[in-house]
């Protein structure tokens, strides 16, 4: 076996085809800062080959004798048929990737996961990889493990999730044999991602027209809060505690006391009372829900510390930052389309966050954000406590109006998943996805410091276990520079004597409503056009049951070709939010048929579509009705604030 020099010429013809984030990614190797590339020897047949350092000797990333001919061998043992995504988990040195692209069906989207960057690296230099990066339903995703979590959280947009229904993963056989338990570490962090995504899906329209409602109304408060960019790394280095009601927030709350002024100290809207019965005063809470069972469970008739702070959506209930004395941080959620355009015409900027799915996600995020470090959980139990507790008993779900609320908790099956303590606990699917979404989040931050000091519950993967007493004695030992409240009091619009306009952002607002609601006229009339192609299809294929002999016209294949993939014509950002449930519904039932490869196969796909078009009509043209509705609740009222502001 001789060493093969680097071809310069091949790593030239790659790179000119390569994605630019992993350019930037391989410079140092390619600048040569980060040494030398592998050692590669040539096959039996001339191929290069990777030689690889292994804790048992030196491992060839393929045969010695015909590289090719055993990277066919794998790749004929790959499925093909139907899949819509496919994840191709190690490069292999390039040759199951050659393979495998040669046999994959044109409408297959297809990720190639490699974690190695030498060997990557090493492969540009010598196997000519450009029809891989050349095929635009190809991508590779490369890196550490987190850079490629982080890769892949782009990758997965609305119709990436679409189709994601028909997915597959494959190993090559270098990746299975040397790789495999990292990679399917990755593979379990996706799918409980994927699996997050899709139930973010979930919410109804009413539920989406709800949070528009209330944040067209919460629109002048918004204005006249303190900016979420104003807070960005201010208490970075500060340790921030997550105050959430599990039934452990019982046992150990009495020591957060020791912990006020000397950190941030952010509860769930729910972990509030136990902490101000107790004489514990939090800096802030933080709300998510639109629903108005929020407002009347936690906040109607309360009487709450004027130096409390709310961290809350910009679509929870405007009954709540009226009730709230203390300021309003409001976020926009970094996903939520629905909302966008609220933002873009009454605020400066568009900072958001991703808001989570609970409030102990929104407030966990904001301490992200201010750049607290350590951020401590409290009450984080993510799991049934003894006798199947399910809260703190000081908390709302002790009282008799939310009991048929926690009986249904627990009457949910239970899932199995490690404790604290080392034995397991048992939770609930909602709850294992808090979980997930914390342990996705924590291991995109790994310079930060994450303590669970529950003493109870769920183990969540990433955290540091501590008693809270432990943790407040590590790292609670001087007081804040500046307290939150008197932080929001200086960020504070009126306090800068800065114009705001009010009157002008919520005319904008107002205008582009009326837009919104015309688009959504305008995509109720494209449905027209679309059904009479349906129609048209359908009346081709009775045609060719009737008459066997008779071809189907060009225009008609070209017709079918389009209405494959129907429901890119409703996903404009303005209006997907609305459209997604119903999207993927219907796109989940067509995925199901397979590949279309019979004329009853195309009348069922047809018949769908069909029904789906009806559907999206109908709904465009009712939010259209909606959205003339809202713009008559958000008119700038005389004698209030907003129109006394100078």
């Amino acid at each position: 076996m001789n060493r093969t020099a680097v071809d310069h010429s091949v790593l030239e013809q790659n790179l000119d085809y390569l994605q630019d984030e992993l350019k930037v990614l391989l410079g140092p190797y390619i600048s040569g800062e980060a040494g030398d590339s592998l050692e590669v020897v040539k096959a039996k047949n001339g191929a290069p080959v990777a030689k690889l350092a292994a804790d048992s000797g030196a491992v060839h990333t393929n045969s010695l004798l015909d590289p090719q001919a055993e990277a066919s061998r794998w790749a004929d043992s790959v499925q093909y048929r139907d899949t819509r995504i496919s994840l191709v988990y190690g490069s292999g040195f390039g040759y199951p990737l050659l393979e495998y692209v040669k046999r994959k069906k044109p409408y297959t989207q297809t990720l190639f996961i490699e974690h190695d960057i030498r060997l990557f690296y090493t492969m540009l230099c010598h196997v000519d990889i450009r029809p891989l990066l050349e095929d635009g339903t190809c991508r590779f995703l490369v890196g550490s493990i987190p850079q490629i979590q982080s890769q892949l959280q782009y990758v997965m947009t609305g119709d990436f999730l679409m189709q994601s229904s028909r997915l597959t993963a494959h190993f090559t056989w270098l990746a299975h044999r040397n790789e495999k338990e990292k990679y399917l570490g990755l593979h379990e962090w996706f799918l409980n991602t994927l699996e997050l995504m899709i139930g973010s899906i979930g919410n109804s329209i009413h539920d989406t027209l709800a949070g528009l409602y209330n944040t067209m109304e919460n629109a002048e408060a918004i204005v006249q809060s303190p900016r979420l960019a104003s807070l960005r790394g201010a208490f970075k280095g500060k340790p921030a505690f997550i105050v959430s009601n599990g039934p452990s927030l019982d046992h150990n709350i009495v020591h957060l006391r020791q912990a006020v002024g000397n950190a941030l100290i952010i509860t769930a809207e729910s972990a509030l009372r136990p902490c101000l019965e107790r004489g514990i005063l939090p800096d802030a809470m933080s709300v998510t829900e639109r629903s108005p069972d929020v407002y009347h469970y936690h906040f109607s008739g309360q009487e709450l510390p004027k130096s409390l702070a709310l961290i809350g959506l910009t679509l929870i209930d405007p009954r709540i930052p009226e009730s709230v004395e203390g300021p309003w941080v409001p976020v926009f959620r970094r996903l939520e389309n629905s909302a966008r355009w609220i933002q873009h015409a009454i605020m400066e900027s568009g900072e958001s966050l991703k808001g989570g799915s609970s409030s102990a996600h929104l407030a966990f995020e904001f301490a992200l954000w201010t750049g607290a470090d350590p951020i401590i959980f409290v009450g984080q139990d993510l799991a049934f406590g003894r006798d199947k507790t399910t809260h703190s008993r000081q908390s709302i779900y002790s009282e008799e109006r939310l009991s048929d609320q926690v009986r249904a908790l627990q009457n949910q099956p239970a899932y199995e998943v490690p404790g604290v303590d080392g034995g397991t606990v048992q939770t609930t699917r909602l709850w294992y996805e808090f979980k997930s979404w914390f342990e996705q989040q924590i291991s995109l931050h790994p310079a930060t410091r994450f303590i669970d000091a529950t003493e109870g519950g769920a183990y969540i993967k990433g955290t540091k276990l501590m008693t809270l007493e432990e943790a407040i004695t590590s790292f609670c030992a001087e007081p804040l520079d500046i307290t939150l409240h008197e932080y929001l009091l200086r960020c504070t619009p009126s306090a800068s004597g800065e114009e705001l306009w009010l009157d002008e952002r919520l005319e904008t607002m107002l205008q582009r409503c009326e837009a919104l609601r015309r688009k959504f006229l305008l995509f109720a009339g494209r449905t027209d056009e679309d059904l009479r192609s349906c129609r048209l299809i359908d009346k081709a294929c009775v045609l060719h049951q009737s008459y066997p002999d008779t071809e189907i016209p060009a225009y008609i294949e070209a017709l079918i070709r389009e209405q494959s993939d129907i429901y890119h014509n409703y996903t404009d950002p303005d209006i997907s939010t609305y459209m997604q449930p119903l999207l993927f519904a219907y796109q989940k039932k067509i995925n199901d048929l397979g590949e279309i490869h019979s004329l009853d196969l195309l009348r069922q796909m047809n018949s769908l579509q069909s029904r789906m078009l009806e559907a999206i009509r109908q709904t465009c043209t009712l939010i259209a009705q909606q959205l003339k509705q809202a713009a008559t609740r958000v008119k700038p009222r005389p004698g209030t604030a907003a129109n006394r502001i100078e």
